[in-house]
């Protein structure tokens, strides 16, 4: 019993670490018109406060975090009144990261581009 004691000791001493993953994304970004290389893209995934930052000024807000996967969403308005959104996936096990983003114009109900990620991610 003593030994028992004494681990619980040891772990309660030590300091909590947050849970947010840095990571370095290469891949493709394309739009209607073209396809875009992307180098060393950093993303955040900050598990503790549940979002993903790294699009476009875009806070993304978890939707799901499981062994395999994590995929969020989130929408930011622009001063313009434009709607900044993004949605996606990262698979844990592969690094692989789909998301799309869009620039949408609620005030004329127009889509003003699409930017379609495909990416692959690792830690830095």
């Amino acid at each position: 019993m003593l030994r028992f004691c004494c681990v619980v000791l040891a772990l309660w001493a030590l300091p909590a670490e947050a849970e947010v993953l840095t990571l370095s994304c290469n891949g493709t970004m394309n739009t209607e018109e073209m396809q875009h290389p992307i180098s060393k893209m950093g993303l955040v995934v900050n598990f503790d406060a549940g979002v993903v930052t790294g699009f476009t000024g875009i806070t993304a807000r978890l939707e799901e975090v499981n062994a395999n996967s994590v995929s969020f969403k989130g929408t930011n308005i622009n001063p313009s009144g434009a709607e900044w959104s993004v949605h996606g996936t990262i698979d844990r096990i592969t690094g692989s990261l789909d998301a799309a983003v869009t620039w949408f114009n609620p005030k004329t109900n127009k889509l003003l581009m699409r930017m379609n990620y495909e990416l692959t991610c690792k830690p830095t």
